[in-house]
């Protein structure tokens, strides 16, 4: 068990649940229209970190499930990242254990499919087209505001924090991309990395390669 990711997750929980400022969520009308859809209103660079959250999600398939050699399968974790980001992606690098296999769970076209670079070229322009979408009327002042007032938006914004963290580390020691601070970019950063990588699949890890991390 990785202690660090163990602490972590249990600090983004008492961040959430006890320490994160705005109003719940009933009473949040910023939450309210992110979920829905209806963006009008909410400044834009809101709308980019809560679509940078559903991005995020694939990229975490597409670094988890080529390297899916532990104890824990990868799939339904990274499968529930899609509505819980961070707060199941900590748990699964917590405590999947070991490395038990030798080759890869899971069928290979689905790996194939993942890190194929048409794949991470199409993520990359919605990554791309996320930005313009901060960039094109986005405020830092509207976003300090909506930090404060929301509690949706302040939980994003720690859980996209936490999760570019967990992306450096994956890049890092699992992937042993060289550059690996470039994950620190939101999803630009790491998509780059793996349309670059040298070295496809699951032959880049060996068992408990992971306890060099933190």
């Amino acid at each position: 068990m990785n202690k660090v990711f163990l602490f972590v997750w249990l600090g983004l929980l008492a961040y959430t649940f006890f320490l994160a400022p705005g109003v719940s969520l009933g009473d949040d009308p910023i939450a309210q229209s992110l979920i829905s859809g209806q963006f009008e209103g909410v400044d834009p660079l809101v709308v980019t970190v809560f679509s940078m959250l559903g991005l995020y999600p694939v990229i975490f398939l597409m670094l988890l499930i080529p390297k899916d050699i532990y104890r824990w399968p990868a799939w339904p974790f990274a499968l529930f990242s899609f509505g819980l980001g961070a707060f199941t992606i900590l748990p699964y690098l917590a405590f999947r254990k070991e490395a038990v296999r030798e080759t890869t769970r899971g069928p290979k076209w689905v790996r194939s499919v993942l890190v194929n670079p048409v794949t991470i070229i199409l993520a990359l322009l919605v990554a791309v087209g996320l930005y313009f979408t901060g960039v094109n009327g986005g405020s830092l002042t509207a976003y300090g505001e909506a930090f404060m007032n929301s509690h949706l938006v302040s939980t994003m914004t720690v859980d996209l924090l936490v999760i570019l963290w967990v992306t450096y580390w994956l890049a890092k020691y699992e992937w042993r991309l060289r550059f690996s601070w470039l994950a620190f970019i939101p999803a630009i950063g790491i998509l780059i990395l793996l349309l670059r990588r040298k070295q496809l699949g699951p032959e880049a890890i060996v068992g408990g390669e992971h306890e060099r991390g933190p």
